[in-house]
């Protein structure tokens, strides 16, 4: 879900680029830091944590598996049905059953199905991942948004994103980690917005 690890900013570089060029700035709790100097208060979440324990992040993921498993059982379908009018088609071809006019048909009719069958592979691969992509720009919206209400209630002026994958925090102490209670808040909205309106996305 490479689109989800990018949307708590990118804070650490302009975290960096504070500490190159301001020697006043300092992370809040830092204890070797003069109280009289400008404090930054700063949080993190653990992104892998949040995008497996989001219920919309894990629904969607299940929506999307069953539409991914329909479409290749669809593609399935009509390649077994044009496997098995290939071997009818040889067969007869072997036996000579086709006059000239007759074989230049079939497999005419044969070419075009199997054109019409990677047509509506192409077709369905490709609208699968527009609605994916469109369905999780949604969803990082969602968090983006969230986590924006987040930081200016909790008095945050900076919220990091770790991650297993893309981890530009080097370290962080546990005791900044907001993690669980950030998905606790998205999962209890996300729950009342089901249960509220099932069938409308989460604003």
């Amino acid at each position: 879900m490479k689109t989800i690890y990018t949307i708590l900013f990118a804070a650490a570089a302009l975290l960096a680029s504070c500490g190159n060029n301001n020697d006043d700035v300092t992370v809040a709790g830092a204890k070797d830091v003069p109280a009289s100097k400008t404090e930054l208060k700063i949080a993190y979440v653990l992104i892998d944590t949040l995008t497996s324990q989001y219920e919309r992040c894990k629904d969607l993921e299940e929506e999307f598996a069953k539409k991914r498993a329909n479409a290749e059982a669809t593609v399935t379908t009509k390649g077994k049905k044009f496997a098995a009018d290939v071997q009818e088609f040889q067969r007869k071809v072997q036996q000579n059953m086709f006059t000239q006019d007759q074989y230049n048909a079939e497999q005419a009719r044969l070419q075009k199905q199997q054109a019409d069958m990677e047509e509506l592979q192409a077709r369905l691969t490709n609208t699968l991942q527009e609605d994916y992509a469109k369905a999780f720009q949604a969803l990082t919206d969602t968090i983006q948004s969230f986590t924006k209400q987040y930081a200016k209630k909790k008095g945050f002026d900076f919220i990091l994103c770790k991650s297993s994958g893309i981890d530009n925090v080097l370290y962080a102490d546990e005791k900044f980690d907001v993690t669980a209670e950030v998905v606790a808040a998205l999962n209890k909205r996300y729950s009342k917005d089901k249960k509220s309106a099932p069938a409308k996305s989460e604003k």
